[in-house]
């Protein structure tokens, strides 16, 4: 909700850019996959230096990777709308390459052990299986608020805005959360496991908003489509 209204501002910032390609064979597609696998590339980054246990100052290799991922996800669009190449399935791609991508990231902080609860939480510190678990949520409200979103454009509601957490809520977290968690590691504080934990319960609550949402939308479309229905023929 807030990076689809700061989405102006972030496109007068990317359009100079955007027209560089203009006259490149680069097309938008290209760098929607580009986007991916620079997220591919913060997954695999943050999974070894988790498992690994390296320095945490390795994790600056994370946040870079995370930062092109955003901006290749703001270009792709721009330069799409600029060489006149937006296309059906430019959206069908991009929408996929964003889920792929949040699995991805979320599949390496488990396997970087950063989704384990920290020591000091009772009964379950430190324990794999709930960082899995947690992973998990963490996937499935990704998925289901993008999923929400797209089946009720399909049947006709505006879903633009609606809901806390969209796309790029999430890559800011993702951003922000490695680097307090590479400045806060040595503390043993979880840093990344508190932030992933709020924003899986805000991405759960963002889709219970949009499944209201559309549930109100659609009784309205319904009721509209029944009421004509039930109009008397035009002699």
């Amino acid at each position: 909700m807030v990076m689809e209204k700061l989405r102006g501002l972030s496109n007068k910032i990317i359009e100079p850019i955007a027209k560089l390609f203009q006259n490149s064979r680069i097309s938008p597609n290209i760098i929607t996959v580009f986007g991916l696998l620079a997220m591919v590339g913060a997954s695999v980054s943050t999974a070894v230096v988790g498992y690994f246990d390296l320095h945490p100052a390795y994790l600056n290799i994370t946040i870079g990777f995370i930062f092109l991922s955003g901006f290749f996800d703001l270009l792709d669009g721009g330069v799409a709308k600029f060489t006149g190449q937006k296309t059906k399935f430019g959206g069908v791609l991009d929408s996929s390459c964003d889920r792929l991508s949040d699995a991805f990231f979320i599949m390496g902080l488990i396997f970087g052990n950063f989704l384990n609860p920290p020591s000091y939480v009772p009964f379950i510190g430190n324990s794999f299986t709930w960082g899995i678990i947690l992973g998990f949520l963490g996937i499935m409200g990704a998925f289901m608020t993008s999923y929400i979103r797209s089946r009720a454009e399909i049947e006709g509601v505006k879903m633009a805005g609606v809901g806390w957490i969209e796309r790029g809520e999430r890559l800011s977290v993702f951003f922000i959360g490695t680097i307090l968690e590479m400045w806060f590691h040595d503390l043993g504080y979880g840093v990344m496991f508190w932030i992933f934990l709020g924003l899986t319960i805000l991405m759960h609550v963002t889709a219970m908003q949009r499944i209201t949402h559309a549930r109100k939308e659609l009784k309205t479309i319904d009721a509209g489509a029944s009421n004509a229905s039930k109009a008397p023929a035009v002699p």
